[in-house]
C-alpha cells in the first residue's frame, strides 16, 4: 500500500535551460535544479523565467522559393543598419522589414554568387564600404552613397599582395621593353590561358650608372635612371647655373628639381631621394669658365609590375607594364600575385589596427595578409635604407603540422583566426610590423564554416564538424584562450545535426540564435558574468534557413528565413521575430508566425492575409478576441467585424521539468520510488492560457477568468496560479508538462509542485 508523503518543491528558476535525457538523473548538478528536459518554442530569460517566444511578423517573399539564402546586416552606426539578402546571382536590400526601391523599383544588385557559394561569403565593414570575400572570385565592394544608391564592384587594389618568388633560377623571364605594353619570353614553360588578367612582380638589378658632362655654354646631359638615392659633384671655375631635373613620365615632361649658382666660387656636392625609377638629367647655364659635372645613380632592385594581357604559349605571352620596369634583362626574380584564378582569392576579412585583412586562398590555405596601415586597398611594402618600413604591408603563415584553412577572423583586443583544425592569435598589445609580427596558437578544436559569433570579449563559434558550439576567450589564469563545449548538457540538440547558420541578439535578453540543416532553431541565453548557459529551441510550420540579428531601436530585431509549404507552392518568407512589450493587454503581443496585422478606422469583416497564407490553418485575434484554428479560404470573414486583426500560423511553447528529487533525506534517495504531483502553483506573469500534467495525455487547462474574455477586456493574469493536476499521475520520474497554444504571451518565473512519494 502506498503511502502518502507530501513535499512542496520549487523550482525559482530555469537558467539551466533545456538539458538532455541522459542527463535527467543527475540529480548531484547544480544546474539540475533549474534544468528542464524540454523548452520548445520557448526562451529562458537571464534572471530565471521562461517565456514563451514572440510570434514572428510577415514581410516579404525572397526571390527564390527553393534556393538558399543568406542574411547579413549592413550596419552604418547603432542608428542605420539594414538588412542583406544574398541568394543565387543577387544582393536585395531590406530596412526596417521593408525593400528598398530606386527609381520605383526594387534594388536587385547582380553579383557572380551561385547558391553553392553562399556558405563560403564572409563579410568585413568599414562605415558605408563591406568587403566580401568568397574563395572563388576577386574581393567585393558594396559600397552605400544614399538610401537609394547603392553599388557591387570589384576592389581595385592600389597594389595587390603577391605571393613566394619564383625558386627555380632557370625560370628567368625577359621583358620585351620597360614600359606600354611589351612581351614576356620566359625559358621554362610558366604561362597558361587561365594566367590572363593575373599580374606579376618582377624584381631586377639595376646597376648604378654615372652621367658626365662639360659644360662652357648652355648644354644638356642624357637622361639617367635613378632608382631613388642620387648624388651630383661639380668642380671647375664657373659661373652660370647647373640645374638637376627630374622626370616621372619617362622623359615626357621635365621639371627642376635642384638648382646651384656660382660666380667663379662654388662647387656643389650633394646627394638626395625621388621617387622609384625616376629619371634625371642635368642642364647647364654656363656664362664663364668650364664646369665639369657628374651624375651618378646608386645600385639597387627594382620591382617592376606587368598585367597579363594574352598568352601566346607556355613561353609567350604579351602584358601591359603598370609600373616601369628595371630594364630588359632576363630575371628569374619574379612572382605570381597571391590572389587570381589560378591561385583562388581570399576566404576571409578583418579590420585589425587600421590595416585590412585578408586570410586564406586555396595556394596559400594557412596564409594571413594585412595592408598598409591606413591604406586598406594596397599591399605593397616599401623600404628605406634596404629596412622595411613600419607601415608596409605585412604577410605572414600560421605555422602548423598540417595545412590547415583560414575559415573566420575576428577582432577584439587581438586578432582571432580561426582555421578548420585549430585557432591562433595576434596579439595587439603592441602595434603589428612586417618586422614583429609572431601568430600564436591557441586550442586545436577547428571551425566550421559558420561565422563566429562575439559577445563582450568571448567568441561563440562552432566546432569543426558542425554539432558542437563552444565559447573561447583570454583567461588570464593560461595566458591564453581557452573556453568550454556549450552544448555538452545539451547534446540531443545537436547530435546528428550540423548547424548552418548563426546570429546574436544583444538586447534584451543577450540571445545566440542557431539555424540546424532540419529546419529547427536553436536557441542559447549566454550571459557569462552570471555563468547563464540555458538552452531552447524552436520549431514552426516549415523549416527555419536563415537568421540574422539587426540593430533597431532600443532592441535587436531578429529576422529568418523560414521555407514554407502554401498550397502547392514552396516558398521562403522573410520574417522577424516579434518585440516582447511588457504590457498587460494581450493585443499588444504578437505571438503567431508569420503574421499579418490589419488596423483600420472602420471595423469590417476581412481578413487580412489572404495572398499569403491561402489554404494554411491559422488563428486570428480580432479586437484582442480569439477564433479558434481556422484553415483561411478566399471567402473566409470574421463572424463579427472588427477594427484591428492579426492572422497568423499557430505554434505550441512545451516545458517539462525532469525527474524530481529531493535529494539525500532521512531514507535515502527518491531516485526510482514512486510519485505523484497532485497540484502545483505557477508564478506568472502577463499569462493567459495553457494546460499542465505530468505528461501530454493527462493534461489539465490552466484556468483564467473566462469571463473577462467575453467582455472583451484585458485578460492576461500576474500572480500566483494553483492547479489541480489529473489524477493516476503516479510514477517513478515525477515529472510536469506544460503546454502552451493558443496565441497569448505565457511567461513563467516559478512552478511550486505538491510531490506526494510512495513507500
Amino acid at each position: 500500500m502506498v503511502q502518502p508523503n507530501p513535499y512542496y518543491a520549487i523550482q525559482p528558476a530555469f537558467t539551466a535551460g533545456e538539458v538532455s535525457e541522459e542527463v535527467a538523473s543527475r540529480v548531484d548538478l547544480d544546474k539540475y535544479q533549474l534544468a528542464l528536459l524540454q523548452a520548445e518554442n520557448a526562451i529562458i530569460r537571464p534572471y530565471g523565467p521562461v517565456y514563451k517566444r514572440p510570434g514572428s511578423v510577415y514581410c516579404g517573399e525572397i526571390k527564390y522559393g527553393g534556393k538558399d539564402v543568406l542574411l547579413y546586416r549592413f550596419e552604418y552606426d547603432v542608428a542605420l543598419a539594414y538588412l542583406l539578402e544574398i541568394g543565387e546571382r543577387y544582393i536585395r536590400i531590406w530596412k526596417d522589414g521593408k525593400p528598398l526601391h530606386a527609381k520605383g523599383r526594387r534594388i536587385d544588385l547582380e553579383t557572380p554568387y551561385k547558391e553553392r557559394d553562399l556558405k563560403n561569403l564572409r563579410f568585413v565593414q568599414s562605415v558605408d564600404v563591406l568587403y566580401i570575400c568568397s574563395g572563388r572570385f576577386p574581393v567585393k565592394k558594396l559600397a552605400r552613397y544614399a538610401e537609394d544608391d547603392w553599388r557591387l564592384s570589384d576592389a581595385a587594389w592600389t597594389r595587390p599582395a603577391y605571393g613566394d618568388i619564383n625558386l627555380d633560377e632557370e625560370a628567368t623571364i625577359q621583358p620585351s621593353g620597360r614600359t606600354g605594353d611589351i612581351r614576356l619570353t620566359a625559358a621554362k614553360d610558366i604561362f597558361t590561358p587561365e594566367r590572363v588578367g593575373d599580374t606579376m612582380k618582377i624584381e631586377q638589378y639595376v646597376n648604378g650608372e654615372t652621367v658626365s658632362l662639360q659644360a662652357t655654354e648652355n648644354a644638356e646631359s642624357r637622361a639617367l635612371v635613378i632608382g631613388k638615392t642620387w648624388k651630383i659633384i661639380t668642380h671647375g671655375t664657373w659661373s652660370g647655373k647647373v640645374i638637376v631635373q627630374h622626370s616621372k613620365d619617362d622623359g615626357a615632361s621635365w621639371v627642376d628639381l635642384r638648382t646651384y649658382t656660382s660666380t667663379d666660387d662654388y662647387n656643389p656636392t650633394e646627394s638626395g631621394d625621388v621617387d622609384e625609377y625616376s629619371l634625371l638629367r642635368i642642364r647647364a647655364e654656363i656664362t664663364k669658365g668650364t664646369c665639369h659635372i657628374d651624375l651618378s645613380s646608386y645600385p639597387y632592385r627594382h620591382e617592376g609590375y606587368v598585367t597579363i594581357k594574352d598568352v601566346a604559349d607556355s613561353r609567350n605571352a604579351h602584358a601591359h607594364v603598370d609600373k616601369i620596369l628595371g630594364g630588359m634583362e632576363a630575371t628569374a626574380d619574379w612572382y605570381w600575385a597571391a590572389w587570381s584564378e589560378t591561385n583562388g582569392y581570399p576566404r576571409s576579412a578583418a579590420f585589425f589596427q587600421d590595416r585590412l585583412c585578408f586570410g586564406g586562398c586555396r595556394r596559400y590555405p594557412q596564409r594571413l595578409w594585412m595592408s598598409r596601415s591606413g591604406d586598406y586597398e594596397n599591399f605593397s611594402v616599401d623600404k628605406e635604407a634596404g629596412t622595411v618600413t613600419d607601415d608596409s604591408a605585412v604577410t605572414a603563415d600560421l605555422m602548423s603540422r598540417q595545412a590547415y584553412s583560414i575559415n573566420h577572423m575576428d577582432v577584439g583586443n587581438d586578432l582571432v583566426i580561426f582555421t578548420d583544425g585549430n585557432t591562433w592569435t595576434i596579439a595587439g598589445a603592441e602595434t603589428v610590423k612586417p618586422t614583429n609580427i609572431t601568430p600564436k596558437n591557441q586550442e586545436n578544436y577547428g571551425a566550421s564554416g559558420i561565422p563566429p559569433l562575439r559577445i563582450g570579449n568571448r567568441i561563440i563559434y562552432v566546432q569543426r564538424r558542425g554539432s558542437v558550439i563552444r565559447d573561447t576567450g583570454y583567461s588570464y589564469e593560461s595566458d591564453g584562450y581557452n573556453g568550454t563545449d556549450l552544448t555538452l548538457l545539451a547534446k540531443h540538440l545537436v547530435r546528428g545535426r550540423e548547424i548552418v547558420g548563426g546570429a546574436y541578439a544583444q538586447e534584451p535578453d543577450s540571445l545566440l540564435y542557431f539555424v540546424t540543416g532540419d529546419g529547427e532553431m536553436l536557441c542559447l541565453t549566454y550571459v557569462i558574468e552570471q555563468k547563464v548557459f540555458a538552452w531552447s529551441h524552436f520549431v514552426t510550420d516549415g523549416k527555419y534557413k536563415a537568421v540574422c540579428a539587426v540593430n533597431s531601436g532600443s532592441a535587436d530585431k531578429v529576422y529568418v528565413i523560414v521555407e514554407r509549404k502554401i498550397g502547392e507552392r514552396v516558398v521562403q518568407f522573410l520574417e522577424y521575430f516579434a518585440p516582447m512589450p511588457p504590457s498587460k493587454k494581450q493585443q499588444d503581443y504578437i505571438m503567431m508566425d508569420a503574421a499579418l496585422t490589419d488596423a483600420r478606422d472602420t471595423a469590417t469583416k476581412e481578413i487580412p492575409g489572404k495572398d499569403v497564407l491561402l489554404g494554411k490553418e491559422v488563428v486570428i485575434l480580432a479586437d484582442g478576441y480569439f477564433y479558434e484554428k481556422t484553415t483561411l479560404q478566399e471567402t473566409s470573414v470574421l463572424p463579427e467585424a472588427a477594427r484591428r486583426v492579426m492572422v497568423g500560423l499557430p505554434y505550441k511553447m512545451v516545458v517539462e521539468q525532469p525527474n524530481w528529487d529531493a535529494g539525500l533525506t532521512d531514507s535515502g534517495t527518491m531516485q526510482g520510488r514512486p510519485k505523484t504531483i497532485s497540484t502545483a502553483i505557477l508564478r506568472l506573469t502577463h499569462s493567459f492560457g495553457g494546460a499542465i500534467g505530468k505528461d501530454a495525455a493527462l493534461q489539465n487547462k490552466i484556468i483564467y477568468d473566462d469571463e473577462r474574455m467575453e467582455l472583451g477586456e484585458d485578460v492576461l493574469y500576474t500572480g500566483d496560479k494553483q492547479i489541480t493536476l489529473p489524477a493516476g499521475g503516479w510514477d517513478t520520474k515525477g515529472r510536469t508538462l506544460i503546454t502552451h497554444d493558443t496565441p497569448y504571451p505565457f511567461n513563467l518565473s516559478a512552478i511550486i509542485r505538491e510531490v506526494t512519494v510512495g513507500g
